[in-house]
């Protein structure tokens, strides 16, 4: 995952001066509440499942028809973690999930009206999930997790001028670990160049 990252990287230096010239481009960036829901297969312990972290991401997306784009983007979903106390505190076990995605997806556009609009969106993402789970003394261990799965999502898209807009979505990734799941309930802004 490090080495798509700095490949990625590398490879924007590249693309951000042709992109500026590019019509019908944007660039998003965001933030939203993580839920990673259902027990992982790295703990196997059903004490309150769904955990909870806040997400960070930043996309490019291009205009490829009227009310149809491609985006790509890299998502943070943040550092979830559980801790349960055993035997009135003195034994804590402590379990955790951190999961960065590469997203690629079309995005469809429904104006409601001259302001709003209904984006549905459907694609592909690569998960990279390090767990950790920890039993002292007697057990520690991490492990990485790397999945490629669809992703679905909806939400609402608010013009704000003709170069900033708003955006609403929620968006269902998968399964990062055997038996958890991953979705996304964030907000962000588009700027359009």
């Amino acid at each position: 995952m490090r080495k798509v990252f700095v490949s990625a990287l590398l490879g924007s230096a590249f693309l951000f001066p042709v992109v500026s010239y590019a019509e019908g481009s944007y660039l998003k960036v965001g933030v939203g509440e993580a839920t990673y829901a259902g027990v992982p297969s790295t703990t196997g312990l059903p004490v309150n499942p769904n955990r909870t972290s806040t997400a960070g991401f930043i996309a490019y997306g291009r205009s490829i028809a009227p009310n149809f784009a491609a985006e790509i983007g890299y998502i943070d979903f943040g550092a979830a973690s559980k801790k349960f106390n055993l035997f009135g505190g003195d034994l804590v076990i402590a379990d955790s999930l951190k999961t960065r995605s590469i997203y690629v997806a079309g995005i469809g556009d429904v104006p409601l009206s001259s302001l709003v609009s209904f984006q549905g969106k459907l694609g592909m993402v690569m998960h990279h999930t390090n767990t950790h789970f920890s039993f002292p003394p007697f057990l520690t261990e991490n492990t990485t997790v790397n999945r490629t799965r669809a992703l679905v999502g909806a939400g609402f898209k608010f013009q704000f001028s003709k170069e900033i807009s708003g955006v609403v979505e929620y968006t269902y990734f998968g399964t990062v670990v055997d038996g958890s799941e991953l979705s996304l309930l964030s907000a962000g802004l588009l700027y359009n160049f």
